[in-house]
């Protein structure tokens, strides 16, 4: 049963340029060298390539498998193939940024992971998906959170570099680009707590440029499963008493991980004093995590 290593830089879920860097000859002189030029049907504004979903949540109990798929669409003209790889990660020393790790690292997901295929080769106007199997074996070590990214690496044809007048010993550097994808892969087993999201602070900003001020939220995951909630700002004008209410998105974080939201405010929000209810929603009204600011704006 093959299994695979991380072996790429983490992606984000939204679509990122890779390079990779290829040398022809040997010898001590370097000459860099433009590669060659290609048709304009080959822009990057023509990849029209898609992965959805871009995360995908497991809850295998240990001792126990189960499959999900990922879809991978190719709405160009033009044949695409990407190589399927792992990257497993960490918090870094402020539990906000994260760090690669190898696969022994506990909470790494990839060594329990299989997919197929591991090629994905589509033709113009092509879907495929992707098998992705978690294979959690028994025991209390393996009853904890777990994650990884799976990555899609465009594979790509290595054009021949022409160096006119070079010398025999000239080496020569060109630069392939390809597309990349990234999905967040996530593993909580049934005994973990998902819940235990807390806000840490809220705090009231103004900006250097004019009417451009904001709400910064701290929020920090103290349970030891992956947290998944909603949340939102509501505003309210105390001397008149209207209210608004700040994007309401949903986010996942990360066991003992803190992370940090800006919430900007509307500019045509009138000069006052204001209180605003910063709220985590995770699903249920006996759950919800609330703190409260008091700010004015001149």
């Amino acid at each position: 049963m093959a299994k695979f290593l991380p072996l790429k830089n983490l992606f984000t879920a939204s679509f990122c340029l890779l390079s990779a860097i290829y040398l022809l000859a040997q010898g001590t002189a370097k000459t860099a060298v433009e590669p060659p030029l290609k048709n304009s049907t080959d822009s990057v504004q023509e990849t029209g390539i898609s992965v959805s979903p871009s995360t995908l949540r497991f809850n295998v109990k240990p001792g126990s498998t189960q499959t999900k798929t990922i879809k991978v669409t190719n709405d160009t003209k033009r044949p695409h193939s990407f190589q399927v790889n792992f990257q497993d990660f960490g918090a870094g020393r402020d539990n906000k940024e994260s760090i690669g790790v190898p696969v022994e690292y506990p909470n790494a997901l990839s060594k329990y992971l299989v997919v197929s295929p591991t090629l994905v080769e589509l033709k113009p106007r092509e879907t495929k998906t992707i098998s992705v199997t978690v294979d959690i074996p028994a025991g209390d070590a393996t009853a904890i959170a777990m994650w990884t990214t799976l990555t899609l690496d465009q594979v790509t044809e290595r054009s021949k570099l022409e160096t006119p007048g070079a010398a025999s010993n000239t080496l020569a550097l060109g630069i392939t680009a390809g597309i990349g994808f990234g999905v967040n892969i996530h593993q909580n087993p049934p005994n973990v707590r998902v819940n235990n999201v807390e806000i840490q602070s809220l705090k009231y900003k103004k900006g250097e440029e004019k009417n451009k001020r904001s709400l910064v939220m701290q929020a920090k995951n103290t349970g030891d499963g992956i947290g998944y909630c909603l949340y939102y700002i509501e505003l309210t004008n105390l001397l008149t008493g209207k209210q608004h209410k700040l994007r309401v998105k949903q986010f996942g974080i990360l066991p003992k991980y803190e992370k940090e939201f800006d919430f900007e405010l509307p500019k045509e929000l009138a000069n006052g004093k204001y209180s605003a209810l910063a709220v985590l929603d995770f699903g249920n009204k006996d759950e919800l995590q609330t703190a409260e600011l008091e700010f004015t704006i001149e």
